[in-house]
């Protein structure tokens, strides 16, 4: 075989195999659609080059030559589908992770040292030996009883087990289920984060309720599309939250039932006395989480929100230097990685816990109520960033107007407390202290999103925050902080080509020009 066709099938197998390697990803790319390209054209080249050397295919000793290479290739096909098959009954797992797979997190470390000081009553799980993921778990369980010691494991069988978790064995697939004091939790799929979720739902001695508001056009809580809040509603109980739905302020019970009240982007104006009644229940100590979303103009925002301190301009914030995460980068994807340092729902995120936000409205600080009360900003986007008053200009993709200049690292989330029955011992907020979080996006919490880089965390911080359960905070599981900083989905793939393909491509081709050298 000559130079350039080498080269070009070379060319041709790299092509194809990092398109299918990242086209869920990126689709059709530059780097696959020119390397296929450029491998036909050599190989066309070549095979016009050398086309008279295959007049004599025809001869006995051709067709011997093509008929021990098609064997050879054939072999390796039928070699290459075994060794497929025979991989998908593999159950064995090669960890390379030194002990990271099986080290708790600092998390539900700190969790198993508070259970230890409060004396709480031990917690049991129940380890089914026999489960379809005992296998995998054995190891994760048996680092919950060595690492707490209010913690206890005890094995069971599918066949016997025990009496207060027999109605919670469901299916073959249940490995683990947590029991304390006769009330038994399930765990789920047996993974650090449920189990951990677990021990907090029963070491819990409340269940705040989180009552949504709904009635004025809020994001549908039950709803499972992309956009729904089912997953929102699912994570706060997993993490032991009471959650109902409130039709309306002003109906039945009303808000005074709730802990927390989280109102997901109304979209139309609530009635004059249901905002006379949030304000009242507020000036009680209520606490309340707003989700705003840019060009909605619900009166929630232009009446309540203002008179506690917020701004909410009908605006969108502008980042050049916006995610790339989803399927259509703009720079109305904001990667946010910017957060005050000493808010109780932003002290546990940093520059490496990033949160997405798509299309975010801007939240600016109004003049406080009262002298005593406490307004802060939490969480921003880069000092790149600008407001577009114009969103159909924004969100058509053309850059804002000259007379909207960049305002310095604009707002996405800000809190306000305010004490209005006094503060306790040692300065600690009374019962009547009221709480606002305001986030700018209502889109970071939906079922497409809650589960994104850290949107979960800056969620559940400020429920907590507002249910007055800020020591859960530094408990609540999270993901693995990165000892580096993280790249972005666009250069983690630039650098899979690379290190997957362009690296091994440039070898090969360097190796056939040695070979052919040495031929000539």
């Amino acid at each position: 075989m000559s130079l350039l066709p080498a080269a070009g099938l070379v060319m041709i197998l790299v092509g194809v195999a990092s398109h299918y390697a990242t086209r869920s990803l990126q689709g059709f790319s530059a780097f696959p659609a020119a390397n296929v390209a450029l491998g036909i054209a050599l190989v066309l080249v070549g095979a016009a080059a050398r086309a008279r050397a295959f007049r004599g295919f025809s001869g006995a000793a051709s067709r011997r030559v093509a008929l021990r290479a098609l064997a050879i290739f054939a072999a390796g096909a039928i070699a290459a589908i075994g060794l497929g098959v025979a991989s998908r009954s593999w159950t064995a797992r090669l960890d390379l992770t030194v002990d990271r797979l099986y080290t708790l997190s600092d998390q539900t470390r700190s969790l198993c040292a508070e259970l230890d000081r409060s004396g709480a009553v031990a917690i049991e799980l129940v380890f089914f030996e026999d489960a379809l993921l005992a296998k995998d778990a054995r190891l994760l369980v048996a680092a919950y009883g060595a690492a707490c010691p209010r913690v206890s494991i005890r094995d069971a069988s599918r066949s016997e087990p025990p009496a207060g978790a027999r109605a919670l064995y469901t299916t073959t697939a249940t490995t683990v289920i947590a029991c304390r004091g006769g009330v038994c939790d399930p765990v789920g799929y047996p993974s650090e984060r449920n189990i951990t979720a677990a021990l907090l739902r029963l070491s819990s001695e409340r269940s705040p309720r989180v009552f949504f508001l709904i009635g004025h056009g809020e994001v549908d809580l039950a709803s499972e599309s992309d956009g729904g809040y089912s997953g929102l509603a699912a994570l706060l109980r997993d993490q032991g939250f009471d959650v109902r739905a409130l039709v309306g302020p002003a109906a039945a019970e009303g808000p005074a039932g709730a802990d927390v009240l989280i109102a997901a982007a109304p979209e139309r104006d609530l009635l004059p006395e249901e905002i006379a009644l949030l304000d009242r229940w507020l000036e009680s100590g209520g606490r309340m989480l707003v989700l705003a979303e840019p060009g909605l103009r619900s009166n929630l925002y232009s009446d309540l929100l203002l008179r506690w301190g917020f701004d909410l301009e009908d605006g969108v914030i502008v980042d050049a230097a916006a995610s790339p995460l989803l399927e259509n980068p703009s720079p109305l994807n904001l990667l946010v990685h910017l957060f005050a340092p000493y808010h109780p729902v932003s002290r546990t995120l940093s520059r490496r816990t990033m949160v997405l936000m798509p299309t975010t409205r801007p939240v600016a600080l109004a003049r406080k109520p009262q002298p005593d009360d406490r307004l802060e900003r939490i969480a921003f986007a880069t000092e790149r960033a600008r407001v577009d008053h114009d969103l159909t200009r924004a969100l058509a993709g053309r850059s804002p107007a000259r007379s909207d200049a960049a305002i310095g690292e604009p707002a996405v989330a800000a809190a306000g407390s305010y004490p209005r029955g006094g503060t306790g011992a040692a300065g600690e907020a009374s019962a009547a202290e009221a709480r606002i979080v305001v986030i700018g996006d209502r889109d970071f919490a939906s079922n497409r999103l809650i589960g994104a880089l850290y949107n979960r965390d800056l969620l559940l911080n400020a429920a907590r925050w507002l249910a007055s359960d800020e020591s859960r905070i530094a408990l609540t599981d999270k993901a693995w902080t990165p000892n580096q900083d993280p790249l972005t989905l666009q250069q983690t793939v630039a650098y899979f080509y690379f290190l997957a393909f362009a690296l091994p491509e440039a070898l090969l081709l360097l190796g056939i020009y040695a070979w052919w050298r040495q031929r000539a």
